[in-house]
């Protein structure tokens, strides 16, 4: 195979990647050949011994990242930011992307094909979980996650969780290459190759099969909770920190009618939609939460959560958190967050600070080395350097303490171990909170909805999305978009959600099929990398 033959294939499975994902043009099956000309072009490297895989793969990885998560270079603020972000994006992930088929066929060479095509699953799965935990943390691509408008297919993520969905792809992907391998290379009849066909047509079908069966059986208890969800449409860049905050969130409360609010047990509104700097420990202090409290008084039964820029300043002799500002030219330093808030006819107003924070956007990375460039992380909420975060998910309780609701903000959706400990906290329903207006009309919007949906599943909790504008929604417990709002409109949706109390798999055993790959990989890369230092002492 020439290089040129080896490159056009990288690009084909680039172009397939592409095709693949949601936004994107979203043909889930296609993932099930992604891999396959890498596999073809990986193999004729290990036949020849000539050629560098991590060099040939890299265009197709570049192609799939560039091309998948362009909008995020839409964001028309900060243009060192927004470059440092995208190329991060296109860079580092795709080279990440393509370690992962240098370690396969160097384990391959190394110790035999079969361990090399394990090998191939373990390390990408190694490289899936330390994406969801490393300072860079972007799983946004994870494979799993490519199933996302397929929820028909994958019910059983409420077992694996998206691991499931990137092991079934790789298996698939292997399967198929070896199939045409042995017909292409070797010649054989569809008889010689029936052990390939029958492990294909099962693997692929079998849980296909088992997904619908769930999914046409599937019954939501019936524990209604009624929700109203604003869209305000404000416009991030020319009307969202220009406008004075009194007047948004009249403007915001004037689209629902008091027949809705009198129904509704719950009021959703956005990330950052209260845009007052209101200080957590000094409430007294708030104009924003007088008028909301104004506002429902009328409904005893309503409790108001929205997402907020909020503010904690830190007492004397208080231990100071890493990402704090100094205030002004004073001696006191203070913590900025991306927060929820609840508020209700009670005394008790509850916050929750965003834990999981967009790399380069929200915070800067490395900060114990980086803390002098902290100030070149831009805030989409309003604020420049890194924000503060609290530990742990919380949950918000209903006035009547019936109800508990998971207050998830924006990025923190596509973290499914994560989003599971507000389950695990005795949350009974997901609202998902965001402003992706800052994207533009662009793919970056339908992705990220498209993974709510696969929280839904993974939980079996019901979700309620609440976006500056579009796509707001509601998310049933199978993964079904109910009442989806349009782009660049401000509208209120108005339903009812069941809520739910069982605990799945998945929520009690988090991102169990990562932890074990990852630590499966190590051994067998340490296995790999041993057999090469004997191998070569044992030549010398």
């Amino acid at each position: 195979m020439s290089i040129s033959q080896k490159i056009f294939l990288s690009i084909v499975s680039g172009l397939l990647f592409v095709l693949s994902w949601p936004g994107n043009g979203g043909f889930a099956p296609l993932l099930f050949l992604v891999f396959v000309p890498l596999l073809f072009v990986e193999d004729a490297i290990f036949r020849s011994q000539r050629g560098n895989i991590f060099r040939i793969s890299y265009p197709s990885f570049v192609l799939f990242n560039s091309l998948s998560a362009y909008w995020l270079y839409m964001v028309s603020e900060g243009l060192e930011t927004k470059l440092s972000v995208y190329l991060f994006v296109v860079i580092v992930n795709s080279a990440l992307m393509a370690l992962v088929f240098h370690l396969f066929h160097f384990t391959r060479r190394k110790i035999g094909s079969k361990e090399g095509y394990i090998g191939l699953v373990l390390y990408w799965i190694g490289y899936e979980y330390f994406h969801y935990h490393w300072e860079l943390s972007w799983p946004w691509l994870n494979l799993g996650n490519g199933f996302a408008n397929s929820v028909h297919w994958v019910q059983w993520y409420e077992y694996t969780g998206v691991w499931g969905g990137t092991i079934w792809i790789f298996v698939v992907n292997i399967l198929i290459f070896k199939i045409l391998d042995k017909a292409i290379t070797y010649r054989a009849t569809i008889k010689q190759n029936r052990l390939n066909i029958v492990l294909f047509i099962l693997i692929l079908l079998l849980p296909i099969i088992f997904s619908m069966y769930i999914y046409s059986s599937y019954q939501e208890k019936e524990n209604p909770v009624t929700i109203t969800v604003l869209q305000p449409n404000v416009d991030p860049y020319s009307e969202k920190y220009v406008l004075g905050f009194e007047e948004q969130l009249n403007s915001m409360l004037s689209l629902v009618s008091a027949d809705q609010l009198n129904s509704s047990d719950y009021l959703i509104a956005p990330e950052t939609a209260l845009i007052e700097d209101i200080w957590v420990n000094d409430l007294k202090r708030s104009v924003s939460i007088p008028i909301i409290k104004k506002f429902i008084a009328d409904y005893p039964q309503l409790n108001f959560v929205s997402g907020l820029t909020s503010y904690y300043i830190f007492a004397e002799n208080e231990q100071l958190s890493s990402t704090v500002r100094k205030l002004g030219k004073s001696d006191r330093w203070y913590d900025a967050y991306n927060s929820a808030i609840q508020i209700n006819s009670t005394d008790n107003i509850e916050f929750y600070h965003k834990s999981k924070l967009v790399p380069g956007v929200e915070k800067m990375p490395f900060t114990s080395f980086l803390k002098p460039l902290e100030g070149l992380a831009l805030d989409l909420g309003g604020t420049i350097g890194s924000l503060g975060t609290q530990e742990e998910a919380e949950v918000f309780i209903s006035h009547d303490g019936k109800v508990k609701i998971a207050p998830v903000i924006c990025y923190e959706s596509i973290y499914g171990e994560y989003v599971g400990e507000y389950v695990k906290a005795g949350a009974n329903l997901i609202f998902i909170i965001t402003n992706d207006g800052w994207w533009g009309d662009s793919p970056g919007y339908v992705q990220h909805l498209a993974y709510g949906r696969l929280r839904a599943i993974e939980t079996r909790r019901s979700i309620a999305r609440s976006a500056n504008t579009g796509i707001s929604c509601f998310i049933n417990q199978r993964g079904d978009v109910l009442q989806p709002s349009a782009w660049w409109t401000p509208e209120v949706l108005h339903g009812h959600l069941n809520s739910n109390d069982t605990i799945t798999f998945y929520t009690q055993y988090g991102d169990y099929l990562g932890r074990i790959g990852s630590f499966t990989a190590i051994i067998l890369l340490l296995y790999s990398l041993a057999k090469s230092i004997y191998d070569r002492k044992k030549i010398a």
